[in-house]
């Protein structure tokens, strides 16, 4: 098992979340995603990251002199903005559970519902196991973003997380029902301090909310096991899910994204991507 020594600075500054396409190189290691966005020339936090490997405050002007009419930068959990007044800043969360130190793996005490959750499920049959076989992970994750009606660039998910379930730096889990279908999964990242819910998956049933609290239980055990000391739950749009994050204990972190749009481009970019313009 990985220990606090040896753990990443930061998961996001892996060359994994760039690797499957164009990429640009901005603040020393950090890595931008080049692309389009309805047609216009972009940079962009990689697709699959939670947010850019920064670890201090970079060289905005950098950024605006790069010539990219389009740049949207997702900054880390409680990192500020430095930059102009010509930045659109858009002001999000996610949510952290920390606690003061570890002691050897003891198990972190959770709210009491939540471990009547958990022993609930057991009672169902419910079974997590560790697990390394990406289609099991892909299937369950598809599914949950399908069901959101979100959009999934298989081409450079599939390549990113047969990369991550190499790691040693990692957690993948499934849980199954008493029939032994899979139901629930979720890939846990562990860098230095911080352990990352990082991509989850659900298949709908009436067991899948105990599955997925018996999911983050053990991520969060996980994190302790290595030595770290927070649980980051990867932030949520979707108010039930930031809800039943927040039942976790959890507080809300901010994170920031970052817009800058060309003047020429604001009409086209205005009319087909609103939520860019968005305070």
């Amino acid at each position: 098992m990985s220990n606090l020594h040896d753990l990443p600075e930061s998961w996001y500054s892996q060359p994994v979340w760039t690797s499957g396409g164009s990429s640009y190189r901005w603040a020393n290691a950090t890595e931008l995603a080049k692309g389009r966005i309805k047609g216009i020339s972009a940079l962009f936090t990689p697709a699959g990251a939670l947010h850019v490997g920064l670890e201090c405050s970079p060289d905005w002007d950098a950024l605006t002199r790069s010539g990219f009419p389009c740049i949207i930068i997702d900054l880390p959990p409680g990192m500020s903005f430095s930059g102009g007044a010509q930045w659109i800043v858009q002001k999000r969360h996610t949510r952290q559970l920390k606690w003061a130190s570890c002691d050897g793996g003891t198990t972190l005490e959770l709210p009491a519902h939540r471990l009547k959750q958990i022993r609930k499920g057991l009672r169902k049959g419910l079974h997590l196991e560790i697990t390394s076989d990406i289609e099991r992970i892909l299937a369950l994750h598809f599914a949950a973003r399908k069901r959101k009606d979100l959009n999934t660039n298989e081409s450079l998910l599939r390549p990113q997380l047969r990369e991550i379930l190499k790691s040693p730096h990692q957690m993948a889990c499934v849980v199954r029902n008493q029939n032994g279908r899979d139901i629930a999964s979720a890939v846990f990242l562990h860098e230095k301090g911080r352990t990352i819910y990082a991509f989850g998956g659900q298949e709908r049933s009436n067991e899948s909310a105990l599955a997925t609290v018996m999911l983050i239980a053990h991520g969060i055990q996980s994190a302790r096991d290595v030595g770290n000391t927070c649980f980051d739950f990867g932030g949520s749009m979707d108010s039930g899910v930031d809800k039943f994050y927040s039942e976790f204990g959890s507080e809300a972190v901010s994170k920031l994204r970052c817009i800058h749009v060309a003047w020429w481009a604001k009409p086209w970019l205005k009319f087909t991507r609103p939520d860019l313009f968005d305070f």
